[in-house]
């Protein structure tokens, strides 16, 4: 009986997987076909280790404070995950979201934080959920801030207008979740008495609301932003440093042009490791920034390398730790 319940699930996972090899076989196949790796190669090769490393220290503190907010996004009153395990878990998460399609290490993320911890997993899930929408935000408000700067393509500039009223909706989302909270979760928890039928569906949704309940609190509030901005500064300042390091053009705006694009694009992955489509983000956005695809090609490859090493490096072991 038990395989015959996995099955399905099985299957899906399959599925998944396969679609996203595929997608992955496309876009470097694409690749292979449109742009010049030996001249790509040239580039690597001549890489500045010294730009490299401080890119490497950037990136560091960038885990570590996407890790510390998301330790602080956890419901006051109750017992904050340790920072080793906010750490460990975060980078976990990103190293099977490499491995696998779909957002696959967020669940890690929420199975370790609620589950593993003898907590609620809806609960890991809303503080997912309010990292998300904190970033959704900063990324909108960062394209709009940086699109005057450069010619964008037809069909990016013809998104603008969609992109600045995803970022106004998720800011409104996030404004109308913090003032409605309290009055939601008491609803929700009045409703849950009078209908029993639905109290485990009312729960669920009241624990997963408590997940952004860290948002009102004042004392968390500021800390969070911190934060917040200090994760930002650190992915922009990596990006700004590795374009140094590859001895290209280097400017704000275009550090941070690039990040919004490939986290943006990154935001729904589908293909495991982003492997092709982190490389086409790059070279997208460098294009935007009148750099060649052969040096935007170098770009998303040296970036890309960097971007897996902490979560090779710590979020593999820890994960092990958990499994042993």
């Amino acid at each position: 009986m038990r395989s015959i319940g996995q099955t399905p699930l099985t299957i899906r996972r399959g599925v998944g997987m396969t679609i996203g090899l595929l997608i992955t076989a496309l876009a470097l196949v694409l690749l292979a076909r449109t742009v010049d790796w030996r001249s790509a190669l040239q580039y690597i090769l001549k890489v500045k280790f010294g730009w490299l490393l401080l890119a490497l220290l950037a990136l560091g503190v960038n885990n570590l404070a996407k890790a510390w907010r998301w330790r602080l996004l956890f419901p006051p009153g109750r017992t904050l995950p340790s920072r080793w395990d906010a750490l460990g878990s975060l980078l976990a998460g990103q190293l099977l979201n490499f491995v696998f399609p779909f957002r696959s290490g967020d669940l890690s993320r929420i199975y370790f934080m609620g589950r593993y911890r003898g907590s609620s997993s809806a609960s890991a899930a809303g503080t997912i959920g309010a990292e998300k929408l904190l970033d959704l935000v900063i990324l909108g408000g960062l394209f709009t801030l940086v699109i005057p700067a450069f010619v964008l393509p037809d069909w990016l500039e013809a998104s603008k207008l969609s992109i600045w009223l995803v970022s106004v909706l998720a800011l409104g989302l996030w404004i109308g979740v913090i003032a409605a909270l309290p009055a939601s979760q008491s609803t929700l928890r009045r409703l849950a008495h009078r209908w029993q039928a639905l109290d485990w569906l009312l729960a669920l949704i009241d624990r997963l609301l408590d997940g952004f309940s860290a948002l009102r609190n004042r004392r968390r509030l500021l800390p969070i932003l911190v934060w917040t901005s200090v994760a930002w500064l650190g992915s922009i300042g990596a990006t700004w440093l590795l374009l140094h390091a590859l001895s290209l053009p280097a400017s704000l705006p275009l550090a941070i042009l690039a990040n919004v694009i490939i986290q943006g694009g990154l935001s729904v992955p589908v293909a495991p490791a982003g492997i092709g489509i982190f490389e086409w983000l790059a070279i997208l956005a460098l294009t935007i920034g009148g750099i060649p695809t052969d040096q935007g090609l170098a770009f998303g490859l040296v970036l890309h390398s960097v971007v897996l090493l902490y979560p090779a490096l710590i979020g593999g072991p820890w994960l092990l730790t958990r499994f042993r």
